[in-house]
């Protein structure tokens, strides 16, 4: 009978570990709808309705940073536009490491971009989400980005506003040798923009 019990048991801790992995695994990879996708702006919008609306996508060269809490995602680049949309996920574990009390989105994160000693380019405005007690999302939007300056764009993320500190992240997010492919609106990116 003992035995039968320890067997059982050993089953459930099996399970349970495996799926747990099994679900880390997932969440890794995985990106909810909220966090894909064009965020509309008067010029993106205008565009769309003039039926001229033109974006680029590419794969990143960083997708994720050293440290494992900041990854990059779905670049989308309008060049009429000059607009540059992309995610920013962080690993909540990161208000832990930075003793910081609150939610991720009060989280004070002051991304740019930039080339080597170029001009920063800041957000014009950003959107949230949160998935699986995880992880959160920010996807950023970039404007008078003209991505024919670059050779190399980088994202640094900081936590004062002045940029002078060192960042909590960089990642290398274009690099004008990679090929760029067209991006292709969604339901969801019609909806937005409607």
């Amino acid at each position: 009978m003992i035995v039968k019990i320890f067997k059982y048991l050993c089953f459930a801790i099996m399970f349970l570990v495996v799926s747990i992995l099994a679900f880390r695994f997932y969440t890794l990879n995985y990106y909810p709808d909220f966090a894909s996708g064009v965020i509309k702006t008067d010029a993106i919008h205008t565009s769309y309705r003039a039926d001229t609306l033109e974006g680029k996508t590419w794969e990143l060269p960083d997708e994720y940073d050293n440290a494992g809490y900041f990854f990059a995602y779905q670049p989308i680049y309008f060049e009429k536009e000059k607009t540059l949309i992309i995610t920013l996920r962080y690993n909540d574990s990161l208000l832990e490491k930075l003793k910081f009390n609150g939610s991720g989105e009060e989280l004070p994160l002051f991304p740019s971009i930039y080339e080597n000693e170029s001009e920063r380019v800041i957000p014009t405005k950003y959107e949230y989400g949160y998935a699986y007690g995880i992880y959160s999302y920010r996807r950023y939007v970039f404007e008078n980005v003209s991505l024919a300056n670059y050779e190399h764009l980088n994202l640094s993320v900081h936590l004062e506003e002045n940029y002078e500190e060192a960042p909590l992240s960089i990642l290398e997010i274009y690099d004008s040798k990679e090929p760029v492919k067209n991006y292709k609106l969604t339901g969801d990116d019609k909806k937005e923009l409607k």
